[in-house]
């Protein structure tokens, strides 16, 4: 599948999926009010302002403008028919709701502003400015940007992605080669601003190409050493004031000498943030 069809299928499923939530919610509610319709009350309700309350009456027979009173102890009654006849109305809203919804799941197809792009003529398409960048168009841009990341240090172990990039341990190999089998685009050390740290090198800054977000990933691997988590405290700190948020925009995966990095759980973490 072509990347442009592949995230906007990514962007039609995150839709579809909230929306088709959505609708089973309102299929419950439906369900629910017809079973408790089932034997509704007989006659109407008719509610009149008294005083500083309401006095109610029940109309059952066709003309009766009035209706018989119903006393206290007979507001039973009342609430029996004041709920059959909300029960009614939300009904009626939640099916109008439903239907609206089958609507827009039938027409709405996210894909098809590429392809009124992509579906003219080459001549054409070299004479116009698309209103929106291609989706391949754009993750290919972006994992063009040039930049200078932080140098190795000579005689620093030598590790390799499956790509061919270079990183700095063996747990970022697995990163990274996870975040490729994925299909995510990645920048390796791409410098960023961060308050009252300066300039600092995440090990990955991550685009999620059905949103066109970037989420920057860390990884803590030498938990076990006191002053190196520490330090690795400050900076989540340092991340959040400069509006990285954990589970949002922000990965962060750990490790120590006893407890290994997880591929299942940077799986996880790749197919809940990054997809």
């Amino acid at each position: 599948m072509h990347r442009t069809q592949l995230t906007a299928q990514k962007a039609y499923d995150r839709i579809t999926a909230e929306v088709a939530k959505y609708r089973n919610t309102l299929s419950s509610y439906l369900e629910s009010l017809q079973k408790k319709n089932k034997n509704p009350a007989e006659g109407n309700l008719r509610v009149l302002k008294h005083k500083l309350g309401y006095q109610y009456y029940i109309v059952t027979e066709k003309g009766d403008t009035k209706g018989t009173y119903l006393r206290r102890k007979d507001l039973r009654r009342a609430k029996a028919l004041a709920q059959r006849d909300y029960n009614n109305a939300a009904a009626a809203v939640i099916e109008n709701q439903l239907a609206t919804i089958d609507s827009f799941l039938e027409a709405f197809h996210p894909e098809a502003l590429d392809q009124a792009f992509a579906s003219l003529h080459p001549g054409r398409r070299a004479l116009v400015a698309p209103v929106r960048e291609s989706d391949s168009d754009f993750v290919a841009a972006w994992q063009h940007t040039p930049y200078t990341g932080k140098p190795f240090e000579i005689n620093a172990p030598e590790f390799y992605t499956g790509t061919g990039v270079r990183v700095r341990s063996k747990s970022e190999v697995i990163i990274a080669d996870a975040l490729s089998r994925a299909g995510i685009p990645y920048h390796y050390e791409y410098p960023t601003s961060v308050k009252g740290w300066g300039t600092l090198y995440p090990d990955f800054t991550c685009l999620r190409p059905s949103t066109r977000d970037e989420i920057i990933w860390e990884h803590f691997g030498l938990m076990g050493d006191p002053d190196y988590a520490e330090n690795a405290i400050q900076k989540i700190a340092h991340y959040a004031a400069s509006g990285y948020t954990l589970g949002k925009n922000f990965v962060a995966t750990f490790e120590s000498g006893n407890t290994p990095l997880s591929l299942k759980q940077v799986e996880s973490y790749i197919k809940s943030l990054l997809t």
